[in-house]
This record gives C-alpha cells, sequence and structure tokens, in this order.
C-alpha cells in the first residue's frame, strides 16, 4: 500500500477546530478516514487482490442506512413526543447541531430509499438438484485446451452481443467473478471472491446454462481468482492471490459440488491446472510447480525454484512454464519426471499463459500487471522451439501481454494492456491485422473459425472478424452495472459467450430476448 502522511496543520488552525466541539471532529474525522482510503492506491501484484473490508462494507451499505431510516420512521410514528425532545435538546445545545442533524438526515433519507429500492428489486432465487445433465465434455485447463481457444464445442460463437440471461449474486456481500467460466455441457463452472466487512474467502459456482439455476456451490475459506479444469466429472481449482500463503488446489465432484481432496502448498494457487494422462500439472505461486495424481491428489513431483502464476502447457512430453519474478525465465521440464530439459532468459516478466502448436509455443511477457500499466510499459510475445527453446520469432507490443496466447486455423491471436487485439501468423509472427479498442485487455481472447471475441477491462466485448479484425458487434456491461472491470476471460460454448465480472455478474451473451436476472444465495 502507498503510505500518506498527515502535515502539522498550524496552532491557529487547531485552535479553531476545537471550537467545533467533539460531534463535528468526529464527523471530519470519519470523512478524512473515508477520503484517505478511498484515494489510496494499493500496490498490487501481477493479480491483484480485488476485494476487501472497505469494499465489502461499501456493497452493504444502503441495506444498513435502509435498516437505519427504517429504525428512525418507526420511532418517529411510534415515539414522537420522545423523538422531539431529543431532537429540540440537540438543536438547542448548539447552532453547529443543526448542521450535522440535517447532513445525517440526508444521507439517512437517501440510504433508507436506495436500499428499500434494491431489496425490492432482488429476484427469488432458485436453487436446484443435478437434474439435466447433457454428457459431459472435458475442458481440462485455462481455455479449454493447449491451443487455449476458449471454445471447443462445433458451434459458432454468438452473432450478436445481446444479454441471454445475466447471473447476479444477491447476498449482502462483495463478489468477485474474476475466475474464467469453464463450460462443460450445460453447465458452467466459475470460481469467486466474496468479502463481508470482517473477513474474505471465496467460492466454486455450478449454474445450469440452460435454467441457469444454481446447481452448487462449494465455500472456500479463501479467496478464488484460478479458473477451474473440468475432466472425468470432477472440478479442480485453485485458490488464493499473491499475498496469501497456504494455499490449496481442491478437487470437488462436478455433479455435486462435494469436496473429493484437496492439496496444500506453501504459497497461492492463482492458476489453473493442465489435466494430461491422469496427471495434474499447476503452478503454485512461489512455491514452484507441481505434478499430482489426477485420482489422489498425491504428488509425482515437485520442481522448487522460481515464481510461476500461469497455467503451463503439456506439449510433446514436455511441461512449458515462465517465472515473472526474480530472473525472468521461460523453462521446458520432463512431463514425467520434472527434470529441466532447457531454459531461457526473457527481457520482461512471463505472465502469459503458454499455448502450443505444432513445433512452437507461444508465451506472453511484460512489465505491470492487471491493475496498472508500469511507468516504462513493455510487452511482447515470444514463439519459441519446442525442443531447443531457441526464439523463433517475437513481436513487440506496446505495453504488457498478460493474456494466454489464443492458436486457431494457423494464427495466433492476444491482447494487451495497449489497448489492442493482435492477430499474428502462427508461423513467423507477421501480423495480418491490430484492432485498437481503446481500453487495456487483460483477459484472455476466445477464438472460433471466423470470430475473436475480446473484453477490455472497462467493461466492453467485442467480436471481431478474423479476416480483417472488424468490430461485429460490442456489448457494453456497464449498461447493467457501473464501474464493472472485466479480468474473467470469455468462454464460448453452445453457441452462447460466457463472462464472469469484478462485481457480482455473469453475462450470456447471444440470446435473443429481454435480459433476465437471476438471483442466487
Amino acid at each position: 500500500m502507498k503510505k500518506a502522511s498527515l502535515k502539522q496543520t498550524h496552532i491557529d488552525n487547531t485552535r479553531q477546530s476545537l471550537k467545533l466541539g467533539f460531534p463535528v471532529k468526529l464527523v471530519l474525522t470519519l470523512c478524512f478516514t473515508v477520503v484517505f482510503f478511498c484515494t489510496a492506491s494499493p500496490a498490487y501484484a501481477v493479480i491483484p487482490q480485488l476485494l476487501g473490508p472497505l469494499t465489502a462494507l461499501l456493497s452493504i451499505i444502503p441495506q444498513i442506512l435502509a435498516f437505519v431510516g427504517i429504525a428512525l420512521i418507526t420511532a418517529l410514528v411510534f415515539a414522537r413526543d420522545t423523538v422531539k425532545m431529543l431532537f429540540y435538546k440537540f438543536r438547542d445545545a448548539a447552532p453547529v447541531y443543526k448542521i450535522i442533524v440535517f447532513v445525517i438526515g440526508v444521507i439517512v433519507v437517501f440510504g433508507a430509499t436506495l436500499g428499500i429500492y434494491q431489496m425490492a428489486q432482488t429476484p427469488t432465487p432458485i436453487i436446484v438438484g443435478a437434474n439435466n445433465v447433457k454428457a459431459n465434455r472435458a475442458w481440462a485447463t485455462f481455455r479449454g485446451n493447449k491451443n487455449r481457444t476458449g471454445h471447443l464445442d462445433a458451434r459458432p460463437g454468438p452473432t450478436n452481443g445481446t444479454p441471454a440471461w445475466v447471473f447476479k449474486v444477491e447476498e449482502a456481500m462483495a463478489v468477485d467473478f474474476s475466475s474464467s467460466p469453464a463450460v462443460a455441457g450445460n453447465r458452467l463452472y466459475i470460481g469467486s471472491s466474496h468479502g463481508s466487512i470482517f473477513s474474505s474467502g471465496g467460492a466454486t459456482y455450478c449454474i445450469d446454462t440452460e435454467s441457469r439455476e444454481v446447481i452448487w456451490r462449494h465455500v472456500s475459506p479463501t479467496p478464488i481468482f484460478s479458473s477451474p479444469a473440468v475432466a472425468g466429472g470432477r472440478v479442480y481449482i485453485g485458490e488464493g492471490y499473491h499475498e496469501d500463503s497456504n494455499c490449496h488446489l481442491r478437487c470437488l465432484d462436478a455433479k455435486t459440488g462435494e469436496q473429493i481432496w484437496s492439496f496444500e502448498t506453501a504459497s497461492h494457487v492463482e492458476s489453473t491446472p493442465f489435466i494430461s494422462q491422469g496427471k495434474l500439472y499447476f503452478t503454485a505461486g512461489a512455491d514452484g510447480v507441481y505434478c499430482i495424481d489426477a485420482l489422489e491428489g498425491q504428488e509425482i513431483w515437485h520442481h522448487k525454484g522460481g515464481h510461476a502464476d500461469m497455467s503451463p502447457v503439456v506439449h510433446k512430453g514436455k511441461l512449458y512454464f515462465g517465472t515473472g519474478y526474480g530472473d525472468y525465465q521461460i523453462y521446458a521440464v520432463d512431463a514425467q519426471t520434472g527434470d529441466e530439459i532447457w531454459s531461457k532468459r526473457m527481457p520482461y516478466p512471463v505472465w502469459g499463459s503458454p499455448s502450443a502448436y505444432d513445433d512452437l509455443v507461444f508465451f506472453g511477457l511484460g512489465r505491470g500487471n492487471f491493475s496498472d500499466s508500469d511507468p516504462i510499459p513493455a510487452g511482447k510475445v515470444v514463439a519459441l522451439d519446442v525442443e531447443t527453446g531457441d526464439t523463433v520469432w517475437e513481436h513487440e507490443a506496446k505495453d504488457a501481454v498478460l493474456t494466454a496466447i489464443a492458436v486457431q486455423g494457423g494464427y495466433v491471436t492476444f491482447g494487451s494492456r495497449d489497448g489492442s487485439v493482435y492477430y499474428l501468423r502462427a508461423t513467423d509472427g507477421k501480423r495480418k491485422w491490430k484492432t485498437a479498442l481503446g481500453a487495456p485487455v487483460v483477459s484472455s481472447p476466445a477464438v472460433t473459425l471466423d470470430t475473436v471475441y475480446a473484453a477490455t477491462k472497462n467493461g466492453y466485448i467485442y467480436a471481431l472478424s478474423t479476416d480483417n479484425g472488424k468490430v461485429k458487434w460490442e456489448f457494453n456491461t456497464r449498461t447493467v452495472t457501473r464501474n464493472v472491470e472485466l479480468y474473467s476471460s470469455p468462454a464460448v460454448a453452445n453457441g452462447f459467450l460466457y463472462i464472469g465480472t469484478s462485481d457480482r455478474y455473469i453475462f450470456c451473451l447471444g440470446g435473443d430476448n429481454d435480459n433476465e436476472i437471476i438471483g442466487d444465495r
């Protein structure tokens, strides 16, 4: 956190402030505290801690003020004489109380009105059993596969940005869906961070994409940024932000949400595991990289050293990953033993989850993080030979490339904090097109044969033509909820686009009907 210092005031001003009395000083102190915490800028790792006690408190202030307002109205009705007597005593004590009473009254009335309105708008939540399950398809890693396309089925993506439905958590707490959804059959799985005034935690949700009902929710004591992987009737998901330690990778029953096993690490698990041949490969922050048995959760090997937060990729018998702290390196290790085969030093931190195509592996690099650009921004994508680690080509960007590199139809696609989406030939890095979207792109694009779906941090979702990069359609999530940010990466499945938000919403786009908001509790 940035440090803030308080300058000493002049003695005359101090004496004058003392004349205002204790209540006024109390009000001024509270106002200063709110301003101080709202304007202080935290220093984030690549994954920001998106929830905190202040955020949680702000999320339930309307409800608190609503109850206070209702209590005051009740007191005015049923104890009018007593209330009047107290009011006149306060009014006559000093002129400043008139101002205090007026200001507090305005705040309470406004809060009561807003809170009552929000509670009146709350739909009835629906929680059901696990029925109507289609044949499951695996979503075995971040973005679904080693090409990181975010699209696995044969159906095309949505041709319009009309919301088919909007899911909203109605609980009186801060909720963050910056995890990226995994869609298997008609089940959407996504992680979340929850914040209350005095604590924080997380949860994994399973939602029916057709009935839009919550099938189950598994609560975690630690916030979740990790995106789930789904295979063999199980859901695998990590937990924790950069500052968290002793976090777990959890294995849940995909049908019921019951925990089957958990694997503890010394650091955090922001990454999504890569599932291959009955093994789970995942990074664990400062605790290195693990390979564990997918069935029992037992350790097979542990590659120590380096700080990695990405989802690794397995290709041609090797596991590839990069590090974002200390020495910036890209590694290739034996997928069976964890023994290092080669490593290559990089000029910038390696954050983007790698993808693989033929004899190449692709990584995104860059300074800065999800929240802020570096004072001297820089970024690039590198394509390395899978056997030797030699650089085949590299493409510079004006800011960090934090997204996974999607590979589709012989081209690679990625977004950058410089506000653009790039479309390059996979074999030599020659650019086919670049489209500026006007805001940082920090989540990974989803790609079909004819469309690239990308989200900007400031809440817009775009569909771009793979032919020329022109915008087919766009949707502004802030028409539904203000100040939302998009760290979640879109998933395209069943002809729709699914994406989470930094607020309490999940969007499904590609519909032809009015918005439907589904509640949860």
